[in-house]
């Protein structure tokens, strides 16, 4: 009996060198993150604290496999860019940025309109499933009750 453990756990100690030497193989990339579970390229980096979506600091560098996603750098094309200035220099740019200033960035429009319908089924389920569980119970109590006689 000890020789069977003995030698499963050696197989097991075998194989799990065997993928360990195959991961250390793995080649890398480079990456920037701010909270470990997204990663963007360099150049994204860079675009988000040029317009200020962060700052210098937020970012890490980080290495990750190569099959992980990262985001790469947006394409802003020159024509949006010079519209905005144009924009901003005949003082419509200040209408564009009240409205994107409001509470859901589209004006009258509800940011997420399905969420009502979504916190309600939740409750519903989680009702239906206490009301569920409170008879089984009940239930069950029952059956003991008419075993102890």
């Amino acid at each position: 009996m000890v020789q069977k453990t003995v030698r499963s756990a050696a197989f097991l100690f075998l194989l799990l060198a065997l993928l360990c030497a195959f991961a250390i193989g793995v080649e890398n990339k480079t990456a920037y993150t701010r909270d470990g579970v997204h990663f963007v390229s360099k150049e994204r980096m860079e675009e988000n604290i040029l317009y200020e979506y962060a700052r210098p600091g937020d970012y890490r560098e980080v290495q990750v496999p190569l099959d992980t996603i990262v985001v790469g750098a947006s394409v802003i094309p020159e024509w949006a860019e010079e519209e905005e200035e144009q924009l901003v220099q005949e003082g419509k740019g200040d209408e564009k940025q009240a409205e994107m200033d409001s509470p859901n960035g589209k004006g009258d429009a509800p940011k997420y309109p399905y969420a009502t319908i979504g916190v309600g089924l939740l409750l519903t389920c989680g009702l239906i499933a206490y009301v569920a569980w409170v008879r089984s119970h009940k239930i069950r109590r029952g059956r003991r009750s008419l075993r102890r006689r």
